[in-house]
């Protein structure tokens, strides 16, 4: 229990969203002198497929009569069914929406480079070189170290504070927009017509909890994307 624990807090994780994969390549190697094994580019809906993934693999190998691998199938076909649905009228739109809201700042969160290592090993004068290049080529940057913390530059931490609230808003309207198609589907299910009908001040009123939470999402996006703006600014 001991050692998975000694090697958790051993990893470091940088996350960088946005910029091509030659240009952010070039700069771990040179700045980080890391190797291709340390580190990979996705799409963020791969990345979530991938996790998806990782539920299932116990669950295959543990059914063992063929009834239990049917149903294991059929879960899998309607989870990846459901999510490819969310992916084209949920995901696709809301990020549309938000990158009218931020200038196309949002577009950068659909694609990120995922880099794991151990603290021991990264020069952290070079890791804060790495992260101000990256913000200054306008990507975001976010450093997870539970050891180095402390010893982080202020520039990282500056950079890594913005990308959370940049994330964070992001997932915010994504959860919104989920929810409230879910509840869209299942208010006409029960009353026979669409909550957006607007047949009752009831619905009105939803709508508009609706809407300011989502207008919240977006405040909350923009203000990462201010956040690394003006520190990319300070760089200069």
């Amino acid at each position: 229990m001991s050692t998975s624990n000694e090697e958790f807090e051993s990893t470091m994780k940088i996350a960088i969203y946005g910029g091509k994969r030659t240009d952010v390549k070039e700069s771990i190697e040179r700045n980080l002198e890391l190797t291709d094994e340390s580190f990979y580019q996705t799409w963020l809906s791969i990345n979530v497929m991938r996790q998806l993934s990782f539920m299932f693999v116990g669950g295959v190998e543990s059914s063992g009569g063929i009834i239990e691998m049917l149903v294991m199938f059929a879960l899998v076909v309607i989870i990846l069914a459901l999510f490819a649905f969310w992916q084209v009228i949920v995901f696709a739109i809301v990020i549309l929406v938000l990158a009218i809201f931020s200038g196309g700042a949002a577009f950068k969160f659909v694609r990120g480079t995922f880099i794991e290592a151990d603290h021991t090993k990264v020069d952290l004068t070079k890791l804060d070189n790495f992260v101000k290049e990256q913000i200054q080529k306008g990507n975001f940057a976010k450093v997870e170290s539970l050891p180095v913390k402390d010893q982080l530059g202020e520039a990282t931490k500056d950079a890594s504070h913005a990308t959370t609230v940049f994330r964070r808003g992001i997932t915010m309207s994504m959860v919104i927009a989920t929810l409230f198609l879910i509840t869209e589907i299942l208010y006409f299910l029960v009353m026979g017509h669409w909550l957006s009908g607007l047949n009752s001040d009831l619905e009105i009123i939803v709508l508009y909890c609706f809407g300011l939470a989502f207008l919240l999402g977006i405040l909350f996006m923009n203000f990462g994307v201010l956040l690394r703006r003006s520190l990319a600014k300070s760089l200069e």
